[in-house]
């Protein structure tokens, strides 16, 4: 008899995965901000390190959720940069307030999705495979 090898649960893969990567993104975001405030940074780059933040913790997000999905493991990556985009997307609304301009949501969605996919790609590439038992 064959066991069933169902993976892990929606929530067990992405949960865990979005979770590192949205607290990386702020970590560092928070950073990035301290440097500017003691001047290491140009207060004028702040939107590409922002956008900098953003394609690490999306990067690290969906390498993290295809290491520990069991199939499809590029598309639990996508999932997870997707996921974290809209997280950090209704964190800056609700905190701000402010309207957003679509054209700059528009280039940190694409970026996280593609970032998503490389990190979705390398968490597949280097997952464990099982070794079967002779």
């Amino acid at each position: 008899m064959k066991k069933n090898e169902s993976g892990p649960a929606a929530a067990a893969v992405l949960g865990a995965a979005v979770l590192a990567g949205f607290v990386l993104t702020l970590a560092l975001m928070a950073a990035c901000a301290l440097a500017v405030l003691m001047g290491a940074l140009d207060a004028g780059q702040i939107a590409l390190w922002a956008d900098l933040c953003l394609a690490v913790g999306s990067l690290c997000a969906a390498f993290l959720a295809a290491r520990r999905a069991s199939s499809w493991q590029p598309l639990w990556g996508l999932a997870a940069g997707g996921l974290l985009f809209i997280l950090l997307a209704a964190l800056s609304f609700l905190w701000f307030g402010e309207p957003a301009q679509p054209t700059r949501l528009l280039i940190n969605a694409l970026l996280a999705i593609v970032c998503a996919a490389v990190g979705g790609a390398l968490g597949a590439r280097r997952r464990r495979r099982k070794r079967r038992k002779k």
